[in-house]
C-alpha cells in the first residue's frame, strides 16, 4: 500500500465539516474511509474501489457505518447499491481499513465523546464557525485553502479523480449536485 492521502470540506457559513476523507493506494483499486455531512447526521463508512486505476469497470463497495467486519454491504457504482448477501472484506485489509481511520480520524477530527470535543466548539464558538456533532481540529483549520465559500483541504498527494468518482455516488450531500 502507498501513502494515505486525505480530503476534508469544511463550510464555515453554512455545515461545518461537510466531508473528510481518507484512502491509499492498492494496485489499482483505491481503499479507505470517508465521513460527512447528509441530512443533519454524520454516516462514515470504510470503501474500495476497485479497479480505479483501470479502463475496466469499478465496483465502489462500501461497509454499513463503521462495520468493517461486515462486509462489503452497497456497491454505490450501481443504482440499486444494496449488495444481498454482504461481501466479505479481507481480514488483513480490515485491519488496515481500521488503522487507516484511527491514525486519520486522531489526526484531523473530534467526535462528540471525546474529552476534547467542548474545548473544540468553545474554539469554534470563538471564531464564530458552525460546530455540528463531528469537528475539524480547531487549530487544523488554518490549512485549509479559504479562497471559496467552502475551505478546503488536500493532502499533497491527493489525486482529485477520487473524490469526483465518490462524491455524486456516495451518500453524502458533499459532491451530490
Amino acid at each position: 500500500m502507498m501513502q494515505p492521502e486525505c480530503f476534508l470540506a469544511f463550510a464555515p457559513r453554512g455545515g461545518g465539516l461537510l466531508c473528510a476523507v481518507t484512502y491509499v493506494a492498492d494496485g489499482d483499486d483505491v481503499c479507505g474511509w470517508f465521513i460527512g455531512l447528509k441530512d443533519y447526521a454524520y454516516p462514515s463508512a470504510y470503501f474500495r474501489i476497485e479497479r480505479f486505476f483501470s479502463a475496466d469497470e469499478k465496483r465502489f463497495y462500501a461497509t454499513a457505518g463503521a462495520d468493517v467486519y461486515g462486509g462489503w454491504r452497497f456497491d454505490y457504482a450501481k443504482s440499486a447499491p444494496v449488495l444481498a448477501p454482504a461481501i466479505p472484506v479481507d481480514d488483513a485489509l480490515c485491519h488496515r481499513l481500521d488503522r487507516l481511520q484511527d491514525v486519520f480520524a486522531a489526526e484531523w477530527l473530534r467526535f462528540g465523546d471525546d474529552r476534547r470535543f467542548a474545548a473544540e466548539k468553545a474554539a469554534y464558538a470563538a471564531d464564530d464557525l458552525p460546530a455540528g456533532e463531528v469537528l475539524v481540529q480547531h487549530d487544523k483549520l488554518t490549512r485549509f485553502d479559504r479562497d471559496k465559500p467552502v475551505w478546503t483541504f488536500y493532502s499533497h498527494g491527493f489525486n482529485d479523480e477520487v473524490l469526483n468518482y465518490m462524491g455524486p455516488r456516495w451518500p453524502l450531500d458533499y459532491g451530490a449536485e
